[in-house]
């Protein structure tokens, strides 16, 4: 190959490269053009030489290489940001359902233990009393009313 100096011609090296590798003679052949070289032509030897035309500007080239590999950059840091606030924001959603979760496991022990008590039957005599209460206070009001009526 190219990195043990097989198939190089030393007197075309600048203008024209050879490399016999895992490319299929077809496959390079058939698109002409590509990259900005001028067109690939094969050798009888399976020899593939890709030819560069003389208006081709290697400077140019990188400089498009440059552009593209700045705007890779500029995409990879947004990229990155995005991640960062993104895992800034489920690490929040992480702890605030952490936080719901030991509320409403709170919330279940106070419930079983009003839910406890209530089998106590003390709740059921504080409504009990209430409720005596209240109608005695309306009886006592009837029982106005009606005194009232009759001494007018």
């Amino acid at each position: 190959g190219v990195a043990t100096g097989e198939g190089v011609d030393p007197g075309r090296a600048g203008r024209m490269s050879s490399y016999r590798g895992a490319y299929s003679q077809g496959g390079l052949t058939a698109r002409p053009g590509s990259f900005g070289v001028g067109g690939a032509t094969s050798t009888s030897a399976g020899d593939v030489q890709l030819q560069m035309p003389p208006d081709f500007d290697v400077d140019d080239e990188v400089d498009k290489l440059h552009g593209k590999v700045s705007m890779l950059k500029q995409m990879t840091g947004a990229i990155h940001e995005e991640t960062s606030i993104r895992g800034k924001l489920i690490d929040q959603l992480e702890e605030t359902m952490a936080n719901a979760g030991a509320m409403m496991k709170e919330t279940k022990k106070k419930l079983d233990k009003a839910f406890k008590q209530s089998k106590s039957w003390h709740m059921t005599y504080l409504v009990c009393f209430c409720l005596a209460i209240v109608l005695g206070w309306y009886m006592l009001y009837k029982i106005g009313r009606f005194v009232r009526f009759f001494t007018g």
